[in-house]
């Protein structure tokens, strides 16, 4: 059972800094859908950066200047938490930060700094990840509940840190209320401005190794035969690239594999609704939300069986092997020849889409906040 009773409610918001991301996307859409709930509760937001004032009217919010994001994190942000004296803390990101002795909620995206079976590959800088194998641990063993984005983290941060399963909540993420199915004019601007005359499959994503884009190309290579489509490719830099161009040469795909650098957000409906699939290889996920931002937008979803995919997609997608280029090869043929199964995965993928909200994850964020202030 919990508490209504009025609560001083702070949010660590320094993610918004971020360039781009889907961290960064979660914790705006989620602080957006708290502060509009029908709450007693009074929020405080503090922001690494004054641009982001006023985004929040509802919400009292602390511009708050640091040198570095480790200083705001563990000495400017702590500080005022002592002055301010909120009853609960949520970090959104990963970590707490030093010396806050209150009440915290925290939420880990994923466990990627440590070593997980799944993966061979480093994910982050060394320097990120001694960091973060340092901190993590603190963080979620002093916080009063760990929040996770899928049962997956979950089950890593048990298996990875010892956290008890008692202190473990999971609250999945949900696509943006601007990924739904584009308007005809929307797909004509898209498909004119990225010059896309055949039809193609999709990937929305960094490139590192973890997502695996080179079963893509090897899967498109086994069928440029008998598909006319080319492979357009969308997302930021990762920490490692994974180099395609080999693989381009060895299966002759010059021109149907598209890089398209990070495509602008309000052009993503647009290349989602106009793909034949989203091709979605990926080894790990802590979620994986391209898959429902593509169902969401009316795409069919091909994408791997690897950790929170099978939780994150339901019966709403073909699943593959990861390291199965054969399998993803027979999928692809199947979605770009039988217009019955298109037709099918579009209407599953946009019922499973349904099931996820910001506002949603926001009434989860708020009772686990309640839960904790008991």
């Amino acid at each position: 059972m919990t508490t209504r009773r009025p609560l001083q409610i702070a949010i660590s918001a320094r993610a918004l800094s971020l360039a781009y991301g889907g961290v960064r996307e979660y914790v705006e859409a989620t602080i957006n859908e708290l502060v509009r709930l029908d709450t007693p509760h009074r929020f405080t937001i503090y922001y690494a950066e004054r641009r982001w004032l006023g985004a929040n009217p509802p919400a009292r919010e602390v511009a708050l200047a640091a040198p570095h994001k480790l200083a705001w994190d563990h000495v400017v942000l702590p500080l005022r938490l002592a002055h301010d004296r909120p009853d609960v803390v949520w970090f959104p990101h990963n970590g707490s930060s030093l010396g806050v002795c209150l009440p915290t909620v925290v939420s880990v995206m994923d466990l990627l700094y440590f070593r997980v079976p799944e993966l061979r590959e480093r994910e982050y800088p060394w320097l990120d990840t001694l960091y973060w194998r340092l901190m993590l641990p603190r963080s979620l063993h002093t916080a009063r509940r760990v929040m996770t984005i899928s049962d997956w983290t979950a089950f890593d941060a048990e298996r990875l840190l010892g956290v008890a399963r008692a202190k473990l909540r999971t609250v999945h993420l949900a696509p943006s209320e601007r990924y739904a199915p584009p308007h005809p004019l929307a797909l004509a601007r898209v498909r004119q401005k990225y010059r896309l005359e055949r039809p193609y499959f999709f990937y929305s994503g960094v490139l590192s190794p973890r997502k695996n884009v080179r079963l893509l190309v090897e899967a498109l290579g086994r069928v440029r035969d008998e598909l006319p489509h080319e492979l357009v490719i969308t997302g930021g830099p990762g920490y490692l690239e994974t180099p395609l161009d080999d693989l381009i040469d060895q299966y002759c795909l010059a021109g149907r594999v598209r890089r398209i650098g990070l495509a602008p957000a309000e052009d993503l409906p647009g290349l989602y609704g106009g793909a034949t699939a989203l091709l979605f290889p990926s080894l790990y996920e802590g979620f994986g939300i391209p898959p429902l931002e593509a169902m969401a937008c009316g795409c069919p979803v091909v994408c791997s069986n690897a950790t929170s995919l099978p939780e994150v997609v339901g019966d709403a997608a073909l699943t593959f092997d990861p390291r199965d280029a054969t399998m993803l090869a027979r999928h692809m043929r199947a979605v770009a020849q039988d217009a019955g199964l298109r037709t099918d995965l579009v209407r599953r993928g946009m019922a499973r889409a349904a099931c996820f909200s910001y506002r949603r994850v926001a009434r989860e964020v708020l009772a686990l906040i309640e839960e904790v202030a008991q």
